[in-house]
């Protein structure tokens, strides 16, 4: 491996270092999976070892879903809103937010599930029984099946051309 890296050029070296804490332990891939009457939700295996064996439970950075961070990364984001805060007071109001809906010290059950805090659910699963399960990077999203598949469409219908808009970016 260390042959492979000395081959690589500068650029591509510290693009690895700078996200090798996701690339060991990241969130990739994407599961349906039914809450339960209590809310309890199967957590994929892929997933647990990644979670650790407490993590957080909360919203997703765009407040619009459940997030389940492993502690390390939850307390990075936390900073990193932090930080957010010192540039502008405002901030305060949404990092408020924010911790209202965290929940620490989470664990999985011995089948691997975690019970979804009753007020998450309320705001973001209503009664949904079937949710998407997905893998983004640092964290674990869970949201509404229906919801999950209508972002996917709209993300294709708004980028066509995929790889001409990261070729866009790259430009830039």
């Amino acid at each position: 491996m260390s042959e492979k890296l000395e081959q690589l050029g500068e650029r591509q070296n510290a693009l690895l270092q700078k996200y090798a804490h996701l690339l060991r332990g990241g969130f990739r891939g994407d599961y349906q999976h039914g809450l339960d009457a209590k809310g309890r939700l199967i957590v994929p295996a892929p997933f647990r070892n990644a979670l650790g064996d407490s993590f957080c439970i909360c919203m997703t950075p765009d407040f619009k879903a459940i997030a389940v961070y492993p502690r390390r990364e939850w307390e990075l984001y936390y900073c990193s809103l932090l930080e957010l805060a010192e540039k502008d007071m405002r901030m305060i109001k949404i990092i408020n937010l924010f911790t209202k809906y965290t929940y620490e010290d989470c664990e999985c059950d011995g089948q691997g599930r975690i019970l979804l805090p009753q007020k998450l659910r309320t705001r973001f699963l209503q009664d949904a029984r079937d949710v998407d399960v997905s893998g983004c990077g640092s964290h674990i999203c869970i949201k509404k099946q229906e919801e999950a598949d209508l972002e996917e469409e709209k993300i294709l219908e708004e980028t066509p051309d995929i790889l001409s808009f990261e070729a866009e970016i790259a430009a830039r």
